[in-house]
């Protein structure tokens, strides 16, 4: 096998051996991968962590995925198509598939984020960020349906629920009230993914608090602590 001059490292070797395994396909830069696979606590600079490819993989996904799910469930209405697009999107779900992929142990991770819950949901929206750049969205397409988002448990995720936001709202409505949320960014650490916090708030009065990298991790996680907290008790 003849291989670029990039991978005349070993450990480029490997990763591109392993990444064309789980991709299906040659990669044609390496480095984005590499960055892909390296999280904030690595490096000095976050502009070399997989941040940026986790913003940009995220808005790929939602488009492959709404794809998905709408030639999935050709009968259903808007709003059954919205929770299983966020359920297969979701952390937890996104973070088994990324297990699945095999890519985890070359994740790039210092200190205490190794134990990092999201590492893999994470890692795996940068991944669909390096492809989309490395080969262009449709066969970016090709790649997650067939190679990626194949490892999605439709059955499961069917009887799962994942996006207490959207039960959040629906539950506040049926009382008659407003399901509103206050963000702000937790004070960084140095080596440490950056952190938003999030309170769920209806009429006034905070019904679950909750942390994530992002506004929407957060929003999720309030309103997960807000479901089971008010749940039994009606609101």
């Amino acid at each position: 096998m003849i291989f670029r001059p990039a991978d005349k490292d070993t450990k480029d070797k490997k990763l591109r051996i392993a990444l064309r395994g789980c991709l299906g396909f040659e990669p044609k830069n390496l480095d984005i991968y590499k960055i892909a696979l390296t999280h904030r606590s690595a490096v000095s600079d976050n502009k070399n962590s997989n941040e940026r490819l986790e913003f940009l993989g995220d808005a790929v996904l939602d488009i492959v995925v709404g794809e998905a799910v709408y030639r999935r469930y050709p009968d259903a209405d808007e709003g059954y198509l919205t929770q299983m697009r966020s359920r297969i999107v979701s952390r937890d779900s996104l973070n088994r598939i990324a297990t699945m992929t095999g890519l985890l142990p070359w994740m790039d991770v210092r200190g205490n984020d190794n134990q990092s819950r999201n590492i893999g949901g994470n890692m795996f929206e940068a991944l669909a960020g390096a492809v989309f750049l490395d080969i262009g969205f449709t066969k970016c397409r090709k790649v997650l349906l067939n190679h990626l988002l194949s490892h999605v448990n439709w059955q499961e995720l069917e009887c799962t629920e994942t996006d207490y936001k959207s039960r959040m709202v629906e539950r506040c409505q049926k009382k008659g009230k407003s399901l509103g949320f206050r963000v702000h960014m937790l004070p960084p650490v140095p080596g440490s993914q950056s952190l938003f916090e999030a309170e769920a708030v209806a009429d006034g009065t905070v019904l679950g608090t909750g942390r994530g990298p992002s506004k929407k991790d957060a929003e999720q996680e309030a309103s997960r602590q807000a479901w089971l907290r008010e749940f039994n008790r009606g609101i």
